[in-house]
This record gives C-alpha cells, structure tokens and sequence, in this order.
C-alpha cells in the first residue's frame, strides 16, 4: 500500500485508551484507568435529549452550535471569571478534544513550538504533533508544578501558544497566584496564544474555582477557553464541548467544523441546554462524593512505604510518586509495575512515563466507591501497608 505520512506514522494511540482496553489476567478486575465519572448525568439533561429525539429536533444544525447553547456556554463562563462574552464567541464543539485540537489547526504553522507542562495530559502533546507543531516540554519541581525560570527557559522565538490545563489532568493541581502571574506577563511580552483547558475547572475540593482570566482579564483576547459536558455532567458518550475565543479565531475554527464534523450531536446540545439551567446542587453533590473518595484514597496511599502521593485540589485523579518503591524491589520501569499491578492483584491503573513523569502512577477516582475501596485494599496489600 502507499505509505503514511510523517504524522500518521509517529503519533500512536492515546495511552488512557490503551490502558482501558489492555487485557487483564485477572478474573476480577478494578479499572482506576479512564477519567469517567459513574454518575449519570443529571435527569433534566437525559429528559432533554430524550425529548429532542421524540419530537423530531435531530436535523442538521448551525455549524457553530445552536444559538442558545453558544449564549448559555458564554453566560456561564462570564459568571464564573468575569469577563463579557457574546454567543458569537464561542463554538460548541465534539468533546473538549476537538476544541483543543481544532484551535490548534488554526493558530499553528509548520514548526511553531507549544509549551505543555509536565505532567502533562497526552493528547497535548500528540494533537500538536498532529497540527504539524513542535511540542517543548517543561518539566516541574517537586512540588509537580513549574518554577518560572523554568517557563522561561522554555521559550524560544518559535513558541507560538501555551497550554495550561487546571485543575491539573494527571495530578490534581491548581497554579499559584505567583506562576498564574508569570504566565500572564510572558503572554503579554511574547504576544502568545494561551489554551485554557478548564474541563475540570468546577471539579475543585478544597476552594473556589481558579480560573486563569479572573486574574487577567486583559488577556481574553489571546485565550482560548476549553470546556467539556463529560466531567462536569458526567456527560461523556454525549461527547459535547466548546471553546469560547476572540471573534477571528471562533470565525475560523467554525469554517473548519463546516468542513469536519459539521456540527457536534444536536441531541447532547440539546441536553446540555438542560444542564446548563440547573441551579448548581447537582454539580455540588457529585463533588461533594467525588471528595470523600479522594480523601479515602489518599489516605490509603499516605500509609504505603516508598510511596508519596499530594493531595490533589481537583479533578479526578491521584498522581503518587512510586520511584523510591520500584528502586527498593527491582522494578525497573512503572510501566512494568501497571503490569504487575493489573495481572497480578487485578488493578487496573496508568503509568507516569506517558504523561510525562516516570516514576509515577495515574489512578482514577471516578470508579464506582466500592470498587475504589476494593482497588485501595488490593493497592494496601501489594506495596505493604505499614
């Protein structure tokens, strides 16, 4: 056959999926691996779209999302960081991917150099390759986050965007008011593209949202902010997010959904019109359990030898650092032990090195709460609980 191009062949499949789908030699198995939340969405949005099927609303639709959702999307925004948007600045989308991916398609040129901050989720790095950019990694300190000499160190004449995703997907983390500020300063200096992935900006445990334009609202005009229904509504399959940006850039990224995707499911669109109109204590109940299923499980973690795990602000995940564990029994790689992890005492988790940190381990805490616990007491009984 003829070949592929230079993309196709270097980009693999994302390492979340693999891991998901990776067969398990164990007869009961605990999946810590996708970032899904198992609640179903709230009952107004599933009623919504159910509606919308039996009264016939499933036609094509406005590339750009339909008017209502595009207002409602931009509103909800506004309320939570301040700045005025219209309907026309923002695009819904086919999941937070394809917002990401698409603005991508339309700020990058061959070679522009994007900064991504380690731990990184994956499909940065890799829809970056895919728009023809040069992905510049910037590693963190201990504290799994990066000092601003090291943002700075990063930078080169090329480097056309960043991207910013918190709280954090792998490790739960907020940006202080100090490197938020830094970061700001940079953009401004350098005349720089910031993505702002805030899938996860209402799954937060310990304290408001931080969003990064409540602190610099000047800089709306160069940001893009990503959202998505899947972690906030648990609205996953319905595969629906947006992207709000300056007018040109939305302008653009609508001309090629016209020439893609068309438009995103008008059915979810539909649903989420409903979700958007709740008054907000469905979203605090599902945080609410979602945070006593962090705090069990980091506490389960907390009591393992040579593991070391921080307590993540938000988001959906536990990150714990397992180097000094595998330097003491022989483990040479932590792909090795998700391995040993999943066949052996059946639970099913990441490895660091594919966002970026080896020596690491991504654990969902998005299961089912009997299956965490199950999978904490199985994870107790393999690293030897003190």
């Amino acid at each position: 056959m003829p070949s592929l191009n230079a993309r196709a062949s270097s980009v693999g499949i994302s390492p979340t999926m693999a891991a998901a789908a990776a067969l398990c030699k164990h007869p009961d198995p605990v999946d810590l691996t996708v970032g899904e939340p198992d609640f179903l969405p709230p009952p107004e949005a599933r009623e919504a779209a159910v509606a919308a099927i039996r009264e016939g609303r499933t036609k094509y639709g406005p590339a750009a999302g339909l008017p209502a959702l595009r207002d409602a999307v931009s509103q909800d925004l506004a309320r939570r960081d301040g700045v005025a948007r219209a309907a026309e600045n923002t695009i819904l989308t086919a999941g937070g991917k394809a917002a990401i991916h698409d603005a991508l398609r339309c700020i990058l040129n061959p070679g522009d150099e994007v900064l991504i901050f380690a731990p990184y989720w994956p499909t940065f790095r890799d829809q970056v390759l895919w728009c023809g950019g040069v992905p510049v990694i910037v590693q963190p300190g201990a504290d799994l986050l990066p000092s601003v000499e090291s943002i700075d160190a990063a930078l080169s004449p090329r480097t056309r965007a960043v991207i910013l995703n918190q709280p954090s997907n792998p490790t739960g983390r907020v940006w202080d008011a100090e490197r938020l500020a830094h970061l700001a300063k940079v953009a401004r200096e350098r005349n720089l593209w910031i993505i702002l992935d805030q899938v996860y900006g209402t799954v937060t445990y310990d304290g408001p949202e931080r969003p990064f334009l409540a602190q610099a609202p000047d800089l709306a005009d160069r940001c893009v902010v990503v959202e998505s229904f899947s972690k906030r509504f648990a609205m996953t399959g319905y595969r629906l997010g947006s992207a709000s940006a300056p007018a040109p850039l939305i302008t653009a990224m609508v001309a090629l959904a016209s020439s893609t995707v068309t438009h995103p499911s008008i059915i979810a669109q539909h649903g989420a019109l409903a979700a958007l109109a709740l008054d907000g204590s469905w979203q605090r109940e599902t945080v609410d359990s979602l945070r006593v299923r962090r705090d069990r499980a980091h506490a389960a973690l907390s009591g393992l030898p040579g593991i070391e795990v921080q307590l993540p602000q938000g988001a959906l995940y536990l990150f714990p650092k397992v180097s000094q564990w595998m330097a003491s029994h022989g483990v040479a790689s932590d792909g090795e032990l998700v391995a040993r992890l999943r066949d052996e005492v059946g639970v099913k988790t990441l490895s660091g090195a594919a966002f970026g940190a080896p020596g690491h381990l991504r654990l969902s805490i998005a299961a089912p709460a009997a299956e965490l616990e199950k999978g904490m007491e199985r994870l107790q009984g393999f690293f030897g609980a003190k």
